[in-house]
């Protein structure tokens, strides 16, 4: 895994024969920028190391972390408008527990 994941970032875990894992690229792609986020997409399949250090059981999966830290999770297919809310949501509480 050589992903940059400093920052606020969106981590999709996915696979290559999930389709409701291509399905969520784009709208996480654009709610990454809306948010101010970078969007990275990790592939399961392909790296076991993203299996083990995020303890990966279902995909996909959607991180939220800041600089390689997660702070908020969702597992399987969200429609887009739900995850808007869930990355809203999560985004505020993270930002009242850091004071």
């Amino acid at each position: 895994m050589n992903a940059d994941l400093s920052g606020m970032c969106i981590i999709e875990i996915s696979g290559d024969s999930c389709a409701s894992c291509h399905a969520l690229i784009a709208p996480l792609n654009e709610l990454a920028r809306q948010f101010g986020y970078k969007f990275i997409r990790l592939d399961a399949e392909d790296d076991g190391e993203v299996i083990q250090r995020f303890s990966i059981v279902r995909v996909p999966t959607v991180i939220l972390a800041e600089d390689g830290r997660e702070f908020a999770r969702c597992t399987g297919y969200q429609p887009p408008e739900i995850l808007e809310y869930w990355i809203e949501s999560k985004t505020e509480e993270h930002k009242k527990s850091q004071g």
